[in-house]
């Protein structure tokens, strides 16, 4: 210490004075530093805190929504569409709206209770009361068959003939739900 104290007055008085401001500036950068981490700290722990809460609000309602499947699984016993039934009905339901449809099956997403079978139904250069008839009878099927995706992009006539009605192209992603027998 003895060391620094001779250096320190070796220093003519403006270097001493340079040499003190600039160990304050450096003292007080790391104070602020330290806060700073120590400030970002207890905002991380209170979004922590929030975050265990609402997981431990969804774990106590467990029992809830298993009663709650449970009741939807035995409504829907012999209601729901396996995926052939859902097939045939859907294919059944577009061909009295529109009957020169592009029909695909898509995968069947399979969770731990249930799988959600998934068909696609392509209307093209349609009328919107076809596309709104097919929507309308896929929704007098719920809640056994349900429109999971639905995109219609507009065919507006060329200005040549503006007369001319306005197609729609369509499509329909149909789903259904069946609950796994366990």
């Amino acid at each position: 210490m003895n060391v620094l104290k001779k250096l320190f007055f070796k220093l003519n008085d403006r270097e001493q004075i340079l040499l003190l401001f600039s160990l304050w500036i450096v003292v007080l950068v790391c104070f602020f530093k330290f806060f700073e981490s120590g400030l970002s700290l207890y905002q991380e722990w209170g979004l922590t805190e929030q975050m265990i809460a609402g997981h431990q609000t969804v774990i106590s309602l467990k029992p809830v929504i298993d009663q709650a499947l449970e009741a939807q699984k035995l409504e829907q016993a012999n209601k729901s569409y396996d995926k052939n039934n859902l097939s045939n009905r859907v294919s059944t339901l577009a061909d009295k709206v529109f009957p020169q449809r592009d029909y695909r099956e898509l995968d069947t997403d399979e969770r731990e209770r249930y799988s959600q079978h998934k068909v696609r139904i392509k209307f093209a250069r349609s009328s919107y009361e076809n596309v709104n008839e097919f929507a309308d009878l896929i929704r007098q099927e719920s809640p056994y068959m349900f429109l999971s995706e639905v995109k219609i992009e507009p065919n507006y006539p060329p200005k040549s003939r503006p007369y001319d009605p306005t197609t729609y192209d369509a499509t329909f992603v149909v789903s259904s739900v069946e609950f796994v027998s366990q």
